[in-house]
């Protein structure tokens, strides 16, 4: 327990020190995803007062909106109480990951909560008004008791927590509901391990079933009844048509990124366009999306996916800093192309801030590629069952994040890649020791 008292101390003091170098004026602090989080949180998203209308409202989940409310109410708006309030928070994560990897292997847990502690991707993002740090928060708390739940002699009441806490970080973001289906034969078989019968297993699964899906339930029902659909929001079409697609058509040289979307346009246009009906617009823009798709070279279609799932994995975080990528560069969702982008960077003598910053991070890249390989490849040797696991949660959200690139993709399954961190770092201290020893 003083081990894990540590590791939430630790990141604590790192997340309140980077709070005090950041220019924390709401006016040129607050860009891009942060507007919307920010703005909609001052118009009482989701409350019955809300200055937003419903279509607008349904591209998202009211989760992440509802606590920056709070946060806006309590601190009187203020940017800095609200960051650190989501800094606390965020270091609670740390702790959680921490005991996470304690009841699966004692011998890797400090190592792990030491790299949450330092994370940069976790001290960003919580530096950050976004969903990110609320959703990791939650969803590694139901990590954490479908793993207590794994344990022999455990309570059955950890799988019920467990289905609550991922029924709240799906009412935070949409792209876990799936995974409320995908975990029930993980139950089971948990259940079946710990010898339970038959009566009992179905029971235990339908109580946790409706557990997950009681705090989405409202806009579930909502949305079957009045659109016809069992999305949780209208942005699946949008995130296709105008983020995954692109991403594909961008690969080859036919499409830029601008051109891609323009594209996109059109084919929607051919098909009626769109007509301001949020849920009927997504499907019309999912049809017209798996059509593009499905005329594509499936090697190209693999490519894209693969490789964006490669680097959101490896990609430096600190690319993301809102200090970084204030310095004078190329930017890359305009170059669309990795070897377009560098070589733009390279020509502008503007740039060699950022190109420092870039290749200093080099290293921080070869140490998760390295440890990440060498992490999973011991899971195989020596848990097969949590390697398979882990793979399949990496190769789901690297499914529904698609060719889209950015560092921050990686967060739900951070602490699995802070997991094979901790056993890489703990075998290289080994091998030097027993260098040292033999020396």
């Amino acid at each position: 327990m003083k081990t894990g008292i540590i590791v939430f101390l630790l990141a604590l003091f790192i997340r309140f020190i980077n709070l005090l170098f950041l220019p924390l004026d709401i006016e040129s602090y607050i860009f891009e995803d942060q507007t919307l989080y920010w703005e909609w949180s001052l118009k009482s998203a989701y409350l019955p007062w809300s200055e937003i209308s419903n279509n607008i409202l349904s591209e998202r989940m009211p989760g992440s909106f509802l606590f920056f409310e709070f946060l806006q109410w309590i601190t009187n708006k203020n940017l800095f109480l609200i960051l650190l309030f989501q800094s606390i928070l965020d270091s609670f994560t740390c702790l959680v990951i921490y005991k996470c990897v304690y009841l699966i292997n004692k011998k890797y847990a400090f190592y792990t909560g030491l790299f949450a502690s330092i994370s940069p991707l976790l001290i960003i993002i919580s530096s950050q008004i976004l969903s990110d740090t609320l959703f990791l928060f939650t969803f590694s708390l139901s990590l954490l008791y479908l793993i207590k739940f794994s344990q022999p002699n455990s309570s059955q009441y950890y799988m019920y927590v467990a289905g609550l806490m991922l029924g709240v970080s799906c009412f935070i973001r949409a792209a876990v509901f799936p995974l409320i289906f995908l975990c029930l034969p993980i139950i089971y078989f948990i259940m079946k391990s710990h010898k339970f019968n038959n009566s009992k297993t179905i029971f235990s699964l339908l109580l946790f079933f409706i557990i997950s899906l009681a705090p989405i339930s409202n806009r579930l029902i909502d949305n079957i009844i009045t659109h016809d659909s069992i999305s949780l929001t209208s942005q699946t079409g949008s995130h296709l048509a105008y983020w995954m697609v692109p991403g594909i058509l961008s690969i080859n040289d036919k499409f830029n990124r601008k051109e891609a979307i323009t594209y996109m346009n059109l084919k929607i246009q051919e098909k009626g366009g769109l007509t301001n009906k949020p849920y009927a617009d997504s499907k019309k823009m999912i049809s017209v999306s798996l059509e593009v798709l499905y005329e594509q070279n499936l090697i190209d279609i693999v490519y894209g996916w693969g490789r964006s799932l490669f680097l959101n994995i490896v990609a430096p975080s600190i690319l993301i800093d809102s200090r970084v990528r204030n310095l004078e560069h190329a930017s890359f969702a305009e170059e669309g192309k990795i070897s377009n982008w560098l070589n733009k960077n390279l020509e502008q003598t503007e740039s060699i801030k950022y190109l420092i910053v870039l290749i200093i991070s080099l290293f921080f890249v070869v140490f998760t590629f390295v440890s990440f390989i060498y992490g999973f490849f011991y899971l195989v040797k020596y848990n097969i069952l949590l390697a398979i696991l882990s793979f399949f949660i990496i190769l789901y959200f690297g499914i529904i994040t698609g060719p889209t690139l950015s560092p921050k993709y990686s967060l739900p399954f951070i602490p699995i890649i802070l997991y094979f961190q901790a056993i890489f770092i703990d075998k290289l201290f080994l091998f030097f020791k027993h260098r040292h020893y033999t020396h």
